[in-house]
């Protein structure tokens, strides 16, 4: 018997209930090894998640920097084609007026 199961003991506390209690104590209260290897498996396992998330953050940046570049690209292409238009437009309407 502990030195808190004597206490409780002379605190007034029965034989029986001292025992019931540190019978229930000892399945329901964790101890600070316990707590430690809790606290060991929580930091390895936000350790992992840290890893994974940049892998995660690198793969997407590096996904939108080339839907970035593939929208340039398309943006440079209309940009273009807009000025093939309105410099045919523009020659249509020239010669409109200079034919009569």
């Amino acid at each position: 018997m502990t030195n808190a199961a004597f206490k409780l003991e002379d605190s007034g506390f029965s034989r029986e209930q001292v025992d019931a209690l540190t019978e229930f104590m000892d399945g329901s209260v964790a101890t600070k090894a316990d707590i430690e290897r809790l606290d060991g498996k929580i930091t390895a396992k936000i350790i992992e998640l840290s890893g994974e998330i940049k892998e995660v953050r690198s793969d997407l940046s590096g996904k939108i920097t080339a839907e970035i570049a593939g929208l340039n690209g398309r943006i440079n292409l209309i940009y273009w084609m807009l000025g093939v238009s309105v410099a045919g437009i523009v020659s249509l309407v020239i010669k409109a007026f200079t034919a009569s």
